[in-house]
């Protein structure tokens, strides 16, 4: 709650609120429904939003019979914001570091097919050492986890086939191959079920094409002469998981993301032809120039830890 309007206003620390306000702001339709996710008055709201319009010495909200809408100015800081603020609880994470609380939270990027296999077992070892600091997990593409990064949204990425750029640090990097991922007793597990030709024939769920396995298992494809073409498209690992099962599709997968169904022998890995090898590396990634919290730079010893234990 803002219990002291007025001090806030004098220091520049009403600047700071006014811009968290603003950027709630931007994720409503109307002041009242942002002041009652803040838990403010709308009319408190309303007046740190004026204050920032007039620091900006431009108008930032147009409101109207159907609520608010942002101006070409409240567009352009709305676009700036997010790493604005991310930056400035990554100083607040430092800050802790320096105090000895040793909390806070660390932010991890994980592609969905490592981050039950690898991540979520560091992370459960992790809390149990660390109980104050907290984790925010996202998965997705790799350009995803770079863009999260420098944005300031996570602090650690563990992808596939990392884009350049000069954000990141590659500081950890494993060879881990792709398989057929099948259910047991599918035609692709017999002898010359995995030609080239053979797999032409079957059912795939894939990721979409944004995702780099897809990428480079199109090209490895292409390269052998063979052209596979997804009945479904997936980037769930769960729902990978159920269409593999379920409808008889085959999966994409390093061996590690399927260990316990395939030990269970609910499912099987199948390697690539050799005229098709779809190998990949694992990208443990971190900010070329942001300083890592304590919280951060632990769990990434730990992640690196675990990325030497993976086998192919």
């Amino acid at each position: 709650m803002d219990s002291n309007p007025d001090d806030l206003e004098r220091s520049g620390m009403a600047k700071i609120v006014a811009l968290h306000y603003f950027a709630v702001v931007t994720r409503c339709t109307s002041l009242r429904d942002a002041a009652a996710q803040l838990d403010i008055h709308p009319n408190v709201l309303a007046r740190h939003i004026s204050q920032l319009e007039y620091y900006m010495n431009a108008p930032l909200l147009e409101r109207g019979p159907l609520g608010i809408r942002l101006t070409a100015a409240g567009e352009l800081l709305a676009a700036k914001l997010d790493r604005t603020i991310n930056e400035l609880d990554h100083v607040v994470r430092l800050i802790d570091d320096l105090k000895g609380l040793r909390g806070g939270l660390v932010g991890v990027h994980a592609a969905e097919g490592v981050a039950s296999a690898i991540l979520v077992p560091v992370l459960a070892a992790f809390a149990a050492r660390h109980p104050q600091v907290r984790a925010r997990l996202r998965t997705g593409t790799a350009k995803e986890a770079v863009r999260a990064i420098e944005d300031a949204s996570c602090d650690l990425a563990l992808t596939f086939f990392a884009p350049a750029s000069d954000a990141i640090a590659v500081v950890k990097r494993v060879r881990l191959p792709q398989f057929i991922i099948a259910p047991p007793g599918h035609p692709v597990t017999r002898r010359d079920g995995a030609t080239c030709a053979a797999l032409e024939t079957y059912r795939w769920v894939l990721p979409g094409p944004e995702f780099g396995v897809r990428t480079f298992l199109d090209r490895a494809a292409a390269e052998a002469g063979c052209r596979i073409v997804p009945t479904f498209e997936a980037a769930s690992l769960d729902l990978q998981r159920t269409l593999i099962g379920q409808a008889g599709a085959l999966g994409v997968l390093p061996r590690v993301a399927m260990a316990e169904e395939i030990e269970a022998g609910t499912m099987v890995a199948v390697p690539f032809p050799d005229t098709m090898p779809v190998e990949t590396f694992l990208d443990l990634c971190v900010p070329a120039a942001r300083q890592p919290s304590y919280a951060a730079e632990r769990l990434r010893r730990e992640l690196e830890a675990a990325l030497l234990r993976v086998r192919a």
